[in-house]
């Protein structure tokens, strides 16, 4: 009975996030109680209170684009774009234009994808970004970052990343 309403929400979930959730099935035919713990993780991924919405977005697109070759990226382009996001903003992030954002989305940016890379500038990154935004909108961020990078990871570690594509950012 429960997996009929689980693979119900997978089905919602591929609709509404345009992507196949393959990924999602084969952990629910495997593990109904790993399928319902990962569901768990959800309210994590989604979280953000205090970070700006942007500075967030931009965030999540970086470390997908670090650690993804296309639909968890798609995933978060659209999710930015339908939150709000300008499409020239989030245009900028995918093609690497950081000189058209603004100073501080460029310096998040910068600091989601030097956290992803665990690159030696992440720390001055990060000072200079809570200087930006403080403290709390700091732990959206880091949450934000952590988090992207799990769903590419479970992709790749159950064989559904096996082919890249390119990311697009529509305009409507």
């Amino acid at each position: 009975m429960l997996d009929w309403y689980y693979r119900r929400q997978i089905d919602k979930s591929e609709r509404y996030l345009g992507q196949s959730a393959d990924w999602l099935r084969d952990v629910l035919a495997s593990s109904r109680a790993g399928f319902r713990k990962f569901g768990m993780f959800m309210p994590l991924a989604n979280h953000r209170v205090h970070a700006p919405v942007d500075l967030w977005h931009l965030c999540r697109i970086a470390a997908d684009m670090t650690e993804d070759c296309g639909p968890c990226t798609q995933i978060a382009v659209d999710l930015a774009l339908a939150a709000g996001v300008p499409v020239a903003v989030v245009r900028a992030a995918v093609e690497g234009r950081l000189d058209d954002m603004t100073p501080r989305q460029a310096l998040a940016f910068r600091f989601a994808r030097a956290v992803a890379a665990n690159a030696p500038e992440t720390e001055d990154l990060r000072v200079a970004l809570e200087a930006e935004t403080g403290k709390a909108a700091m732990a959206d961020l880091a949450i934000g970052i952590a988090t992207a990078r799990v769903f590419p990871a479970m992709k790749r570690a159950l064989g559904h990343a096996r082919s890249c594509s390119l990311v697009q950012v529509k305009t409507g």
